[in-house]
């Protein structure tokens, strides 16, 4: 049986602080300690080994599960451990050196400064007790003439007792009149892994769907297959927030190992913008955490949430579940699938995604030929209907390369491949077969290149006043992307031009009568602009968040001009603060995903599976169906020629075909159990940390080891639990289900439409005999 010891939720917290000792804040600390003239940036560590000669003692506070020291000449942290049975320290050494937080200021000519905390000219720290039985410890640090300007900042930290969370605000008087570009706070590093000490440790992260990483090192990746090359931490790179919704769905990074982890997060339900990233460094990895207050001096601006700094003990789900406690009180989760009015009722049958391409083989293949098995649109029809019948499912077929000009050509893309009268038709029947077609747009991108159709977009950008919707880069030069296939610029949403280019292109695709519209591609949020001459001030900042949440409901309103039913989607789960403008989002589960966005919100957003997730073999391509439906995604496959199912998007035709007959067995039991059975868990429900499934085997497909029988825990919404196993292999497995809990329970099992029922002493193994292709769910109430 699990160690339980990993259960590291709020109320664990609470309960584990409650019955420690009385915390303790050492030493008591009142008068103002002055720290050296302004040093040059990055030359702290000569400050920081001079503490000894001071004998300024570090401030201490500690609990239960962490122990704190703060440097009270720098004000800075040095060192924060992890106290859970055995301390260990979760920071680099001599992490003094890292001030506490920099900021970067903006003039007028364009010109960037970084000031930190220790280049501050004083340093005061207060310390103060609230007695009582939450016994909360709180420190005031402020930070006079930083790097000789008159900017002061100061810093408080809440420590309650009966928390291992520690509560982080920043409020900085800025009296130049330069513009706070942005600011990181606080600057936290952590170590690599000593090979040598067999350590092993992982960093969370929630670009995607949710990504972990490790074993923490020099070149460990922090993105997924696409993204492999580790980030490095650069002036520039903070100069972009990527969250909400450039991919970055939730405002957590967590980094742990066996023996404690660190969790890191802000507790904001307005979704203000952030830079959120693991980032390299020569002695560690640094939880990146920006903010973009978008303020000028001289006057003063305080964060409007907090960062929550602490510890946990156990994998990513106890940070996860932290999170979640936090996060399913908030607005944005105001009403669950179940009960939101926007959802449509489809949803619940589990329809069949089919991404099939009227153009090309992908997105990336010259010469993109024209497929007559899809153009016009109304040819997939048949193919569609075939497979309808085979599935036994209603479907939702997503039409890609659609446009015109070429794949992903955006805002040029009308008239639609064939016309539009057959786009239109093919919408129509799709409707009246109780399908539900989806078409897609291109985001925020205007493309101005389309390598593979030899498309020249230059002249219409420019008609089409491209050049004053474009994102202007902090250089001044427009946001111009080159790629392999494709060139683009990215529009502002702080522009008119920016803006009517995005609705002008969900207007056209509405008028063909899709049931779905995709518009918000490759994340729904909006991007940084430096321009001077926009609706905005010359920086990211809040402008962008209330300008965007502008745009979701005018785009909304565009889509649904012409059906009021019209259901909104984006790539990549949406935004937390985003999750009640979207009914479903194409997800994106690939190499070192964890299910991070399905275990905190499923229950107030659920997607379907997307493209890129390895499938290489028969094997692998069942295996991704597995997972998929364990995750509680509805599945998706792309069509190649003659209405076949192909391996993955973006892979040409001249690879194996699959065997169809085999992948639409699998797909149409998976789907039956998935809508049929355990739709309480797998559409209605919320996913629990996993029970303990031994005994299966793992195989490398290309992503590393994978277990052949994937597996995932639910809770339903009257509290029955669910595990759900699904063995893709070629071969029979044997899973061993450790079930938790205790006293007497009722089991239901369902094997491959076999099911028995009993009662059982909770804990309890259960052993299972899986043959090749086969489906379970166990059921506890």
């Amino acid at each position: 049986m699990r160690d339980r010891r990993e259960l590291s939720r709020r109320r664990f917290l609470s309960a584990a602080g409650a019955t420690a000792a009385a915390s303790s804040c050492l030493p008591l600390v009142g008068a103002t300690i002055l720290a050296s003239e302004p040093e040059p940036l990055r030359a702290q560590t000569a400050i920081a080994a001079s503490r000894e000669q001071t004998a300024a003692e570090p401030l201490i506070v500690s609990n239960s599960g962490y122990r704190l020291l703060i440097d009270p000449r720098l004000g800075s942290i040095d060192s924060f451990k992890s106290t859970f049975g055995v301390e260990r320290d979760l920071l680099i050494p001599n992490h003094a050196s890292i001030p506490l937080f920099k900021i970067e200021l903006l003039d007028d000519h364009r010109a960037f400064k970084t000031i930190t905390s220790s280049q501050a000219k004083s340093v005061e720290i207060h310390h103060s007790n609230s007695g009582g039985p939450n016994d909360e410890q709180t420190l005031v640090l402020e930070f006079k003439d930083i790097a000789g300007l008159p900017i002061h900042a100061r810093v408080t930290a809440r420590c309650p007792a009966n928390e291992t969370l520690t509560y982080w605000s920043l409020e900085v008087t800025n009296g130049t009149t330069s513009w706070l570009s942005h600011v990181q706070f606080p600057c936290i590093e952590v170590p690599f892994d000593d090979v040598a000490k067999s350590e092993s440790s992982h960093i969370l992260s929630s670009f995607l769907d949710g990504i972990v990483t490790g074993p923490v090192g020099p070149t460990m990746g922090t993105g997924t297959v696409h993204w492999t090359r580790p980030a490095r931490n650069t002036p520039e790179t903070w100069r972009y927030n990527n969250y909400p919704g450039r991919l970055i769905t939730t405002q957590l990074l967590a980094y742990y190992n066996d023996f404690g982890g660190l969790y890191l997060a802000c507790d904001d339900a307005t979704g203000l913008p952030k830079f959120i990233n693991p980032l390299m460094e020569d002695s560690g990895v640094t939880l990146g955490l920006g903010h973009y207050p978008g303020t000028r001096g001289p006057g003063t601006m305080k964060l409007p949430y907090n960062v929550v700094l602490g510890t946990f003990h156990g994998d990513w789900y106890a940070a996860a579940e932290i999170y979640r406690d936090w996060a399913c009180k908030q607005s944005f989760c105001s009403s669950k699938i179940a009960q939101r009015k926007d959802m449509p009722s489809w949803m619940a049958d589990s329809p069949i995604a089919f991404m099939f391409p009227m153009r090309g083989q992908g997105d990336w293949d010259p010469p993109a030929a024209v497929n007559p098995e899809y153009t016009p649109v109304t040819n997939a029809l048949p193919y569609l209907d075939k497979l309808a019948t085979e599935l036994e499912s209603p479907l939702m077929p997503i039409v890609f390369n659609w446009e015109h000009a070429g794949p992903w050509v955006q805002p040029d893309a009308f008239p639609p491949l064939g016309g539009d009268a057959p786009m239109k038709e093919f919408m129509a029947k799709a409707r009246a077969k109780g399908w539900h077609p989806v078409i897609y747009g291109d985001g925020v991108n205007w493309t101005t290149a389309q390598h593979n159709t030899k498309y020249d977009g230059m002249p219409y950008f420019k008609a089409h006043g491209g050049e004053q919707a474009a994102v202007q880069r902090w250089d001044g030069s427009l946001a111009h992307g080159v790629g392999a296939w494709r060139d683009n610029y990215q529009a502002c949403v702080g522009t008119k031009e920016g803006r009517e280019m995005i609705l002008g292109m969900t207007r056209g695709m509405a008028e063909f009568g899709p049931e779905v519209i995709q518009q918000f591609d490759q994340g729904a949020g909006p991007s940084a602009c430096y321009a001077a001459n926009h609706e905005h001030p010359p920086c990211p900042g809040p402008w962008q968040i209330e300008h965007f949440k502008q745009l979701l409901a005018k785009d909304a309103e565009a889509a649904r001009a012409h059906n009021p039913a019209t259901v909104m989607s984006c790539e990549g789960a949406p935004p937390e603060c985003y999750l009640q403008d979207f009914q479903t989002f194409d997800s994106r589960i690939e190499v070192s995903n964890c299910p991070l966005h399905s275990f905190i919100y499923h229950e107030y957003a659920n997607g379907f599976q997307g493209c890129y997730t390895n499938r290489v073999n028969d094997e692998a391509l069942r295996l991704s169906v597995a997972r998929a439906l364990v995750t509680g995604y509805m599945f998706c496959f792309t069509l190649r020629d003659q209405g076949r199912i192909e391996y993955d998007w973006d892979q040409l035709w001249t690879r194996a075909v699959p065997d169809q007959v085999a992948i639409l067995d699998w797909a149409k039991r998976a789907n039956q159990l998935r809508a049929g059975i355990a739709r309480d868990y797998l559409i209605f429900g919320r996913m629990q940390r996993p029970y303990k499934v031994n005994k299966v085997t793992q195989r490398d497909f290309g992503w590393g080891l994978e277990p052949l029988v994937q597996s995932a825990t639910w809770k339903a919404q009257d509290g029955r639990i669910g595990v759900v196993l699904a063995n893709y292999a070629d071969l029979g497995e044997t899973p061993q289900v450790e079930l938790e809990g205790t006293g007497k329970k009722h089991l239901s099992l369902y094997l491959d439409g076999d099911h028995t029922e009993r009662e059982v002493e909770l804990p309890h193994v259960l052993n299972l005999n899986m043959q090749p292709r086969s489906l379970c769910l166990i059921e506890l109430k």
